[in-house]
């Protein structure tokens, strides 16, 4: 009974910590490159939760394949992979994932490596999913998002107001 509400009080004080960090991030301002370009990159605590869920998924494997018997051969593997997969998916969203941005135009690399590329005044909607933290950009021929807990995203914000007719207040953006 201790053991569950110390647990618990653990799991919500890491989690609030979690969130606290990225908030912070991603209210830092940027300074500008050499390249006179300014770089979102993922927040740090994406690159600690994949790693953990990694560590987690290799240490279940390992205990399935020592304690192997008919009762886990379903549940096992599928546990594990789900640690697996998605501790590889958010490790990669943390390496390989990029928003520069200039005077002239925006560019999205995403969690796979694909660039976008789009010029601020092709833009024909900015909309701020909250559900998922992100904003929504669409020009004429493509759409992306732009994930909110990247570090430096203030930035990106006041860029947004001064290129575009779009506002951190009309879009809800907290």
């Amino acid at each position: 009974m201790l053991i569950n509400i110390i647990g618990s009080i653990l799991t919500s004080l890491i989690t609030g910590i979690l969130f606290w960090y990225s908030e912070t991030k991603s209210n830092k301002r940027l300074k500008k490159e050499i390249t006179g370009r300014y770089s979102l990159k993922a927040n740090l605590v994406y690159k600690i939760v994949g790693m953990v869920c990694i560590i987690i998924g290799v240490i279940l494997v390992n205990v399935m394949i020592l304690n192997w018997n008919e009762e886990i051969k379903v549940i096992a593997p599928i546990v594990a992979s789900m640690f697996l997969i998605f501790g590889i998916l958010t490790t990669l969203f943390y390496n390989n994932y990029r928003v520069e941005f200039d005077e002239l135009r925006i560019i999205i690399t995403n969690w796979i490596g694909q660039k976008k590329t789009f010029y601020w005044n092709e833009i024909i909607k900015i909309k701020f999913v909250s559900s998922i933290r992100c904003l929504k950009i669409k020009s004429k021929t493509k759409q992306t998002l732009i994930n909110q807990d990247t570090i430096g995203f203030i930035s990106f914000i006041e860029m947004m107001e001064l290129k575009t007719d779009y506002s951190r207040e009309n879009l809800k953006i907290k």
